[in-house]
């Protein structure tokens, strides 16, 4: 299997590194987080303010699903610039593995890792309502991972500036909250914003709005695609 060294070798690498570690632990805790801490934590607010925090457990899912695909993103994206910089992808490019399946591989584990730790979390959260447009939120954010990723190797010189322009990626929370708390029709401001559309798409779902949320999904599903082409022609130039 021509990709088990790379597998191998990123499993050492995130053992050695805390940062990598969290991109697989920290969605982990988020839905350990949302199965056992949003509860009590639920309880304790209505006690203490009498605030209804579950009603806002449509927003709460959306913005802790943001954090799934975040850490997976950020993860291959530093990796990235760690063979990058080690000249890694010259030696890979006359291997079987070939450049392209480089960065096959290097898009497809972060977003397969979105895909099952969000699955996860619509299962596991015990928050999450299960139909058909969580399927639509899901296969969104899982989109997300490698735009990040490539975004990060793009842009950032050194891992350095990798992990600097990764706290700059926390402002993807901002789509659940445009979402959630801004109204109609100053949302539509937050289009531009891709956590935007999976976070829309759930709302509408779980509001019934099925035919709507379908149509988000897709326009969604299309401005990612967009998206994941110009971050590939932006990465492409800087490799060349």
């Amino acid at each position: 299997m021509k990709y088990r060294a790379l597998l191998v070798n990123d499993g050492k690498q995130m053992m050695k590194d805390p940062m990598l570690m969290a991109s697989l632990l920290g969605p982990l805790a988020v839905i350990a987080f949302a199965r056992f801490g949003f509860p009590p934590l639920a309880a304790w607010v209505e006690g203490r303010y009498a605030f209804d925090l579950t009603d806002y457990t449509g927003f709460a899912v959306s913005f802790l699903l943001t954090t799934v695909p975040l850490l997976p993103g950020t993860m291959a994206g530093l990796l990235m610039l760690d063979e990058r910089d080690e000249n890694m992808v010259a030696y890979y490019g006359v291997t079987p593995l070939t450049r392209k399946g480089y960065y096959s591989y290097r898009l497809f584990l972060p977003s397969l890792m979105a895909l099952l730790l969000t699955g996860l979390f619509l299962l596991l959260s015990g928050m999450a309502e299960l139909r058909t447009e969580s399927g639509y939120a899901l296969l969104l954010f899982a989109l997300e991972a490698p735009w990040i990723a490539l975004l990060l190797a793009a842009v950032a010189a050194n891992k350095v500036e990798g992990l600097a322009l990764s706290k700059l990626c926390g402002l993807l929370f901002a789509g659940p909250v445009v979402v959630s708390f801004v109204p109609e029709p100053w949302q539509y401001l937050g289009i531009v914003i891709p956590t935007y559309w999976p976070a829309k798409s759930y709302m509408l779902g779980i509001s019934n709005e099925t035919v709507l949320s379908s149509i988000v999904f897709i326009a969604g599903f299309l401005y990612h695609t967009a998206l994941l082409k110009l971050a590939v022609r932006a990465f492409l130039r800087r490799m060349d």
